[in-house]
């Protein structure tokens, strides 16, 4: 049930009644424990829902983590030479500078397959002929 308006600062057993009218007791309090369990249970489900988030970071942490530690103990263990797969963000890193350095070759190229410019005088302007009248 919403309820607006001013009232907002009034109990929830009143704004009932503001809103429905006069009605027994039973029926308010019904619609007042209804109000209240649908706000504990919005409450609860919002919890949980930043609780997995929570959990589901931690745990990708972790794995990352457990990742760079292996990673780095066949480092070790095999002098620097290890066959491991790069992560995503090496993968796109090295993707982004390969594109980078193509396209400034590219621009390289555009620039020297350009043909040079015919010198020319630069615009002068012209005099000022002030007419009168």
């Amino acid at each position: 049930m919403q309820i607006s308006g001013y009232s907002g600062n009034l109990p929830l057993s009143t704004q009932v009644i503001n809103k429905y009218g006069p009605t027994n007791p039973e029926q308010v309090n019904k619609v007042v424990d209804a109000a209240s369990d649908r706000v504990d249970e919005r409450q609860e489900s919002r919890e949980l829902s930043q609780a997995s988030k929570r959990d589901a970071a931690a745990q990708i942490y972790s794995a990352n983590t457990q990742q760079r530690q292996i990673e780095t103990y066949l480092a070790v263990a095999s002098e620097g030479e290890v066959d491991s797969q790069p992560s995503v963000l090496e993968t796109a890193a090295e993707l982004r500078n390969a594109q980078q350095r193509n396209d400034r070759a590219q621009n390289i190229e555009d620039i020297a397959s350009r043909p040079e410019r015919p010198e020319t005088d630069p615009v002068r302007p012209e005099p000022y002929a002030a007419t009168r009248a």
